[in-house]
């Protein structure tokens, strides 16, 4: 198993698209943060001022994740190497769960430098400028485990998104439309008719949520959120990788 995953690791960090949108997803968060940082009114700022702007921020990480996750198999299908790559490991779940690990461990590594370096660099560049007050808090530290954990379950839906259409602009197209504008239209006529607690039942409105320090706006909570977001991705991946082993490449 470990060969595939390095197999997968080789072609991830080869492909230029995806390393830059790597740095990307680092580099716009973290830019956002810190020319806050810089600018603000010092008498503005408390425990949460950093940690918001880098959550809000980093709902594009996320999603330059699940664009990642999306190219991971795509470019295969648009460049016909996924038929070598399943004539080398005829058994596709390998492959699929190979591109799993991989991604998990990406997102992670891109979520934890955006955090780390977002935090405190933003702490330095404010107590440079006087202030000397705490810019974390409890509920800070549970938002980034949450953004972590929404980053990988991103990528994985990336994935899923992209074995199902196999075609770049369309998958990457879907994965960024569905929270941006489609759960938006769904979300308004549910809320026109069934109510407005209708709109936490949209799974990316879920996901994304828990990233926000204050979780009281959540129907389930942070973690509940986490979880009902995770079992959509869960749900379309199997889905996914049923259809991978039973398509033709």
């Amino acid at each position: 198993m470990m060969s595939i995953v390095r197999s997968e690791w080789l072609k991830l960090r080869t492909v230029r698209s995806n390393v830059t949108l790597a740095i990307v997803a680092i580099l716009l968060p973290l830019a956002i943060t810190l020319l806050t940082a810089v600018f603000i009114k010092i008498r503005d700022v408390d425990d949460s001022t950093i940690p918001a702007v880098l959550l809000g921020s980093g709902t594009m990480s996320v999603l330059l994740m699940g664009v990642v996750g999306v190219l991971v198999i795509t470019q295969e299908y648009s460049q016909g190497t996924i038929r070598l790559t399943f004539a080398a490991t005829p058994h596709r779940s390998r492959v699929y769960m190979a591109k799993i690990i991989l991604l998990f461990a990406v997102s992670i590594v891109v979520t934890s430098i955006v955090q780390v370096v977002g935090s405190f660099g933003g702490k330095a560049i404010l107590n440079s400028r006087g202030f000397h007050g705490a810019v974390f808090n409890d509920q800070t530290t549970v938002a980034f485990i949450a953004m972590t954990i929404v980053g990988v379950l991103v990528s994985f839906l990336g994935l899923a998104i992209g074995t199902f259409t196999r075609n770049p602009p369309f998958a990457i197209t879907t994965l960024v439309l569905w929270p941006l504008l489609i759960e938006g239209i769904v979300g308004g006529l549910l809320s026109l008719i069934f109510g407005e607690h209708m709109r936490t039942w949209l799974p990316f409105s879920a996901g994304l949520g828990s990233m926000q320090i204050r979780d009281h706006f959540l129907h389930l909570g942070r973690w509940g959120s986490v979880g009902y977001f995770g079992a959509w991705v869960v749900g379309i991946s199997l889905i996914a990788h049923t259809v991978l082993r039973r398509r033709d490449a």
